[in-house]
């Protein structure tokens, strides 16, 4: 089925972290000669890990406040007329709109005060932390949050709370969008709108709590840059940094790429829609060692080999709804069918054009559980693939050059392994949407190691592994965060992103500097943007360390 429109896809804890005190100046949010010279406190102490979101450039950057409270602005911005404002925020705290920076005023402080309404900026994450863990948050998560969260803007309708009533009318809708049929029969409607109303509630609303500002010694260190979209109602599905340093995202509902040059912040566009008639629905995409361009056209059915330099692409026919993709050793394309009820896999081989459709084994989910999702795909060095099924709860393993092929199930129930990503070491890493952690698989011993990134309920959707340290980076997509995990101390950091919601999808990272790369891709269209995370050299101190626990692969 080619599905020809995806639009219709379509109180609290303070966590104050002071130490120090403010300035003995009378307090004020007047203008400074630049933004180092402002220093944000609360109850006159300095407040460390202050989010400032400045505005310059036709882009927004973010840092973090240091120990003393002082706003950590990057050379290039500070001081400079550039600026047209700055916010400040801070978990549990009103967010401080400021002006534009002058140059002739003296130091000052911005006081923070308690919020009004501190539930508007609580991620999806903690408002799904309110239901009761077990198979029924897990089988919500998976289905009724896998392309947006459900945070203040979705639980309240015209100003009040949800009831039964509502609940039921919004399940109701998304069963209507549901052109894939991706929710399962035996999702039972009303029993979801009764629960999700007892749990949601009035009462329960005073456990909601304010999520942890980001670590003390990674304040100073992170700098956030967002880049607008050519369209604001877009979505960015995945995206890559290039050979030509650009950075290229699908932009789903447009039938185009969009290459991004980060310098200037200017786009160049590029047509890839090969059917007229239906919207491609550009999804994954990865560069081949000649420079050309592939991309998985779902709508259409089809691979995308794009020539970056002229705009000229060549259009492969799968035979399927492609939803990743990636190349073997020789450069040939692999994906897997999204929507097949007989999981399969094709190959698009890359010197003829040839496409061959593979079984593989099925994990036999019964039909009143629905269909299986096969989601995340990656190929390594040894040519091995790995999909995982998003429903079913499955790696599946496929030797590429043997054929041979096993199916292994997750080691936690209901877990919803999303994006997987390799390391250096040839181990897998793999996202668990549904349970808040992290999953290694070894191939050699084919065993699974589960490491918990704190709550349960942050949508782990992407895992990238850095190549050259190791570091396992996860995008929280119910958490408006990222998450930075090093497997050599066990120390796992929460780095939270300036927009609410960051429904955050694919991650890229820059082998030369580190740079993680990533976009705001709900759907609904909240506010998408491109963005850049860099954060520099950390020290061994341990903001938090993750538990671990290891498993046979069954």
């Amino acid at each position: 089925m080619k599905f020809r429109d995806p639009r219709l896809l379509s109180f609290v804890v303070l966590a104050l972290a002071a130490c120090g005190k403010a300035p003995d100046d009378e307090t004020r949010t007047a203008a400074a000669g630049s933004l180092s010279d402002l220093v944000v406190t609360v109850d006159r102490s300095a407040l460390a890990g202050a989010m400032v979101t400045i505005h310059a450039n036709g882009r927004r950057t973010t840092v973090f406040t240091a120990a003393d409270g002082r706003i950590q602005a990057p050379p290039e911005i500070d001081g400079t007329d550039g600026i047209d404002g700055f916010t400040v925020r801070y978990p549990g705290l009103e967010p401080v709109d400021h002006g534009p920076v002058g140059h002739d005023a003296a130091a000052g402080t911005i006081e923070m005060q308690a919020a009004a309404d501190a539930a508007a900026a609580i991620p999806s994450s903690h408002w799904l932390a309110l239901l009761p863990d077990g198979f029924k948050r897990r089988e919500f998560i998976l289905n009724c949050a896998s392309c947006h969260g459900i945070a203040k803007s979705r639980a309240y309708l015209a100003g009040s709370l949800r009831d039964e009533a509502m609940w039921s009318a919004g399940i109701a809708l998304m069963r209507a969008l549901d052109a894939y049929s991706l929710i399962p029969p035996d999702f039972d409607d009303a029993e979801y709108a009764a629960w999700l109303a007892e749990h949601i509630s009035e009462e329960r609303l005073a456990r909601l709590e304010t999520p942890a500002p980001i670590a003390a010694d990674l304040a100073g260190r992170v700098v956030i840059t967002e880049y607008e979209l050519p369209q604001s109602d877009s979505l960015p599905h995945d995206l890559v940094i290039g050979p030509d340093e650009r950075i290229w995202i699908t932009a789903f509902f447009y039938d185009q790429m969009w290459a991004l040059d980060p310098v200037s912040g200017a786009y160049r566009k590029f047509d890839i829609d090969d059917d007229p008639d239906v919207v491609a629905q550009a999804r994954a995409l990865e560069f081949g060692a000649d420079g050309r361009l592939w991309v998985v056209n779902g709508g259409t059915e089809s691979v995308i080999r794009l020539d970056t330099g002229t705009g000229d692409y060549e259009s492969f026919d799968v035979q399927m709804y492609p939803h990743s993709l990636d190349l073997d050793t020789a450069g040939n394309v692999w994906v897997n069918d999204y929507f097949a009820v007989q999981e399969r896999i094709a190959t698009v081989d890359a010197e003829t054009g040839e496409v061959t459709i593979i079984e593989v084994p099925p994990a036999n989910r019964p039909e009143s559980e629905g269909i299986p999702l096969p989601y995340g795909l990656q190929v390594d060095k040894q040519n091995r693939l790995y999909s995982t099924q998003l429903a079913a709860n499955t790696l599946v393993v496929y030797d590429t050059v043997s054929g041979e092929a096993k199916l292994h199930p997750m080691p936690a129930e209901n877990s919803g392994p999303r994006r997987p990503g390799l390391a250096p070491d040839g181990s897998l890493w793999i996202p668990e949407f549904n349970t808040g952690h992290i999953t290694r698989f070894d191939p050699e011993t084919e065993t699974f190691e589960r490491v918990d990134l704190g709550l349960a309920t942050i949508g782990a959707y992407d895992i990238e592994v850095d190549q050259n340290s190791g570091v396992v980076w996860v995008t929280g997509a119910l958490d408006s965060s990222l998450f930075r995990y090093d497997p050599a101390t066990g120390r796992a950091d929460r780095i939270p992103l300036p927009t609410e919601p960051a429904y955050t999808r694919h991650l890229a990272i820059d082998p030369e500097t580190g740079d993680v790369w990533t976009a705001y891709s709900s759907l609904p269209a909240a506010e998408p943007r491109v963005v850049r995370v860099h954060i520099a050299d950390l020290g061994t101190s341990d903001s938090g360390t993750a538990n671990s626990e290891t498993a046979d692969s069954g």
